[in-house]
């Protein structure tokens, strides 16, 4: 992998099944390191409303736990571990929420030009089960 990387991350969110999904992409670019093997990708993301505050994304895969990192307009430590919960408050400029991931699936693929992650998980809002979630994450080498 390249230092420079293009990121895609799209979300999908399953409300219930009456309800439908609320997709959501976003395709930037950001920077690929690996340290101690950890690999690490960081990125830059900008919230609706919130131009002039972008969020910081770090992205950690260490063995087959993926964590995400985020600090800016929302700020949130999230772990994603088959078979586990995990919780984290999720702040954001209205206040914080307790915030849960059921982590149902995680697959992690690292190649020499790509790196491709697939977290299926339950989310959940102070307390309530809120959506089941599918998370992919690819990072692809530039040139």
């Amino acid at each position: 992998m390249t230092k420079d990387v293009i990121v895609t991350l799209s979300g999908t969110q399953y409300l219930s099944a009456d309800e439908p999904e609320e997709p959501i992409e976003l395709i930037t670019s950001g920077v690929y390191e690996q340290k101690d093997g950890v690999h690490e990708i960081v990125y830059e993301e900008v919230f609706e409303g919130f131009e002039e505050y972008p969020t910081l994304n770090v992205v950690r895969i260490d063995g087959n736990t993926l964590s995400v990192e985020k600090k800016g307009a929302v700020s949130v430590d999230m772990v994603f571990e088959p078979g586990k919960m995990s919780y984290s408050g999720y702040e954001t400029p209205f206040g914080v929420i307790e915030m849960g991931i059921r982590t149902s699936a995680l697959d992690i693929s690292i190649g020499e030009k790509e790196i491709h992650v697939l977290a299926e998980y339950t989310l959940s809002m102070n307390g309530e089960g809120t959506a089941d979630c599918v998370l992919k994450l690819k990072a692809v080498s530039r040139g």
